[in-house]
């Protein structure tokens, strides 16, 4: 006897203005995969399921999921447009906010998403993408045809860098390795993330594998819904040092960190992932960059 279809989710975006295609493209997560007809299917909580977006109201269907799991997921519940009103004035911003105003901070799972960034060193969105795949089809229970569990820290503790390595994934096989194993054995806890200022956060974080400054509050920023941090990365760097340093090479990160955590305000994870997002897909986000001349030694009598 065939299961029966579990029930249509719909939450109005009136207030929120979420857009589903430039949230789900812009870098924050790697489960999710476009339909012919225009929908999103992927993850949320551990579940698959569908999504998509029908006039004000975002529409969603899969076993097991809630309204509640759903509006957290995709920030819902947030006062988006207070948030925005923290923002300074900053003509580079406001064009970031244009080019993609319904731009959101997803709150994934926190395991999930480690994973993801400890993968993301030197590669492109859709290489972290096909890793994510890989790791669910190579070690994740099925659930369906298709339909991996992304596998949880025990299961890759258990693997060997060999294995993982076959997943696409390179050097970074043996950090994920040895955070899989780091989680799995509670030396360190993703549940005390939660309790933490985010300094002590941050710091926590760091212990593991794999897992820098940016790693870190990408971490905190996507999975415990921390907006006080900005991650930089080449992207962010860039255009922080174009568009607000005259693209100086002199000014060193400390500084680039020190402008981004003041200038930006206390939601300045919002407008990171504007600006990231912009630089990304907008080719005239930026200027050209200029030639760097190179000086001309002259000629002596001698030489």
């Amino acid at each position: 006897m065939s299961q029966p279809e579990p029930p249509q989710i719909s939450l109005s975006l009136f207030s929120h203005g979420l857009d589903l295609d430039a949230t789900l493209t812009s870098g924050q997560a790697f489960s999710w995969k476009r339909t012919a007809d225009e929908k999103w299917r992927g993850w949320i909580d551990g579940h698959p399921c569908l999504v998509w977006s029908q006039g004000d109201a975002l529409r969603a269907v899969g076993p097991e999921l809630t309204r509640d799991a759903v509006s957290r997921y995709f920030g819902l519940d947030l006062p988006v447009q207070e948030i925005f009103t923290t923002f300074p004035s900053d003509p580079h911003l406001d064009a970031a906010r244009a080019f993609a105003p319904g731009l959101r901070i997803l709150r994934q799972e926190p395991w999930e998403t480690l994973c993801n960034f400890i993968c993301s060193s030197l590669k492109q969105i859709v290489q972290i993408e096909q890793i994510n795949h890989e790791l669910r089809r190579v070690f994740g229970d099925e659930i369906g045809e298709g339909l991996h569990l992304f596998p949880d820290p025990s299961r890759l503790a258990l693997a060997t860098e060999a294995r993982l390595r076959a997943c696409k994934l390179g050097f970074r096989a043996r950090h994920l390795f040895v955070a899989a194993r780091q989680i799995a054995s509670s030396e360190i806890s993703l549940d005390r993330i939660d309790t933490l200022p985010t300094p002590e956060a941050r710091e926590h974080l760091m212990r593991i594998q794999g897992v820098g400054e940016k790693v870190a509050n990408c971490i905190l920023l996507f999975a415990y819904a921390r907006a006080d941090v900005f991650p930089i990365d080449v992207w962010v760097e860039r255009v922080l040092r174009q568009l607000y340093f005259h693209n100086s090479q002199r000014i060193k990160h400390e500084r680039l960190r020190a402008f981004a955590d003041s200038h930006f305000g206390p939601y300045r994870g919002y407008a990171q992932q504007f600006l990231f997002h912009w630089i990304r897909k907008d080719p005239r986000a930026l200027p050209p960059e200029k030639p760097v001349a190179t000086r001309v030694r002259k000629k002596t009598p001698s030489s």
